[in-house]
């Protein structure tokens, strides 16, 4: 299944019975950089009642990390939802973080649940989303006069070459997208290059 990931974070308010829910959204590629992102968003509303959190980690129909947490919440009323949401949306690589500052009416575990589902829901719609594609990294071989080739044939499958090697020829390290792979080794094979070190 191809998913959607963050370009970048957003942050989103919505209200309920005057309770603020405020959702900071954003790319996140591993846990310890999500608890840093928590820590900041704790420290600028340091007197919320709540912080609730998803996270979600790789491909959303099988995540290599998937946690929430409710934060003082009633459990499963507040990160569960949030999670759940992602989920169904098919976002990857994403953290979810809604604050809440109490507002005087107890909202029950469905009225959270809707609340906070709705913050991330709000969120969402603000974020600007695109595919995530895989790259893969590759180091290719050639002589001097080869080099131009093999940069506009990497340009032409949107891929990079990070870094070049100069010694009796070039060894030039590509990153592109690894869906494009198999169609530019076959033109490189066809055209002479040495190709080694094929790696995700």
């Amino acid at each position: 299944m191809s998913y959607r990931i963050p370009c970048s974070p957003v942050v989103s308010e919505t209200e309920e019975k005057k309770s603020r829910f405020i959702c900071w959204l954003g790319p996140v590629e591993d846990r310890a950089a999500f608890l840093q992102q928590l820590e900041a968003v704790r420290n600028q509303y340091p007197d919320a009642s709540h912080h609730c959190t998803a996270l979600v980690i790789g491909n959303p129909s099988n995540p290599d990390v998937m946690i929430s947490d409710d934060d003082g919440e009633p459990g499963g009323s507040a990160g569960r939802p949030m999670l759940e949401l992602l989920l169904k949306q098919e976002v990857g690589n994403v953290g979810a973080i809604v604050t809440r500052y109490f507002g005087g009416t107890k909202l029950g575990v469905g009225g959270l649940m809707r609340a906070y589902r709705g913050a991330v829901g709000a969120a969402l719609q603000v974020a600007e989303l695109r595919p995530f594609i895989a790259s893969i990294d590759v180091s290719v071989s050639c002589d001097f006069a080869q080099e131009a080739r093999l940069r506009f044939l990497v340009g032409q499958v949107g891929g990079l070459c990070k870094e070049a090697t100069y010694s009796s020829g070039v060894s030039v390290t590509l990153s592109l997208p690894a869906d494009r792979w198999p169609e530019l080794k076959a033109q490189l094979q066809a055209e002479g290059f040495g190709l080694s070190d094929e790696q995700d």
